[in-house]
């Protein structure tokens, strides 16, 4: 079976899927395109991967796509990945695949390694809503894309979650919790709080809330005082390769 009839079928069984979420989600419609998914996971040794992306807009959109290492730059972008096309025009309501190759540049082989897959959307200099101009801006959708070498240990999402450590550090009236990640897979957080007592003390979000692997990443928390603070529990939602959010809980090591 050749790619184009591959892609034709992918699309038939998408779209249905594709643009009833594009019509549950309303406010998106500024956003402008929706993909199929929220991330790729890349195994060592996979052809290509094709990624579905549909324009829920009312109106054309030029999209233009590259894979860099987050900065979002497509100038300066430096990534062994290369999406396909790299530039394309994208009717309302249509779906176009998104091919994601890698070109096989040396990376880590005890680890993930984690880029990003950015979709520009230029939309026209105006779009029409009920006969009424208005101004519209372009936006960048990043999705991450993982390369997985074959090495690594199979691990599910909960057993990447037990094997995480929380620690608090405390710098006069800041609190931050420290997550340390001893796998070789990227731990990526959703939401991180405290519990103390019967109050939850929420991490604040940042751009990217992943603690590497074998590494460690650090959130601030919202001050509480230290005779509210043992026992803790840290409750986190942990993503999983299809983008699910997993929720989890774990003690913090040192409480005091």
């Amino acid at each position: 079976m050749t790619d184009r009839r591959l892609l034709r079928l992918a699309a038939a069984a998408l779209a249905p899927w594709l643009l009833g979420l594009a019509l549950l989600l309303p406010a998106a419609a500024d956003a402008g395109i929706l993909a199929g998914s929220t991330r790729l996971v890349y195994r060592e040794g996979d052809g290509e991967h094709t990624l579905m992306i549909a324009n829920t807009n009312d109106y054309p959109v030029l999209v233009q796509t590259w894979v860099d290492d987050g900065s979002g730059n497509p100038d300066t972008a430096q990534a062994p990945f290369v999406a396909l096309p790299a530039v394309f025009r994208l009717q309302p309501k249509a779906l176009q695949g998104l091919r994601v190759l890698y070109n096989e540049d040396p990376l880590p082989r005890d680890r993930e390694s984690v880029f990003w897959l950015n979709l520009y959307e230029m939309p026209p200099t105006r779009a029409h809503d009920a006969g009424t101009p208005r101004v519209v801006l372009a936006m960048d959708t990043q999705l991450k894309i993982f390369y997985r070498p074959r090495q690594l240990p199979p691990m599910t999402t909960a057993e990447v979650a037990a094997k995480l450590r929380f620690t608090l550090r405390r710098e006069g009236d800041l609190v931050y919790l420290i997550c340390h990640n001893p796998t070789p897979y990227h731990a990526s957080f959703t939401t991180l709080s405290v519990l103390a007592g019967k109050q939850a003390h929420a991490a604040a979000q940042q751009p990217d809330m992943m603690a590497p692997p074998f590494g460690e990443h650090t959130y601030r928390l919202p001050a509480f005082p230290p005779a509210a603070a043992g026992p803790l529990t840290v409750r986190f939602g942990l993503l999983d390769d299809q983008g699910t959010a997993q929720e989890h809980e774990a003690l913090v090591d040192n409480p005091s």
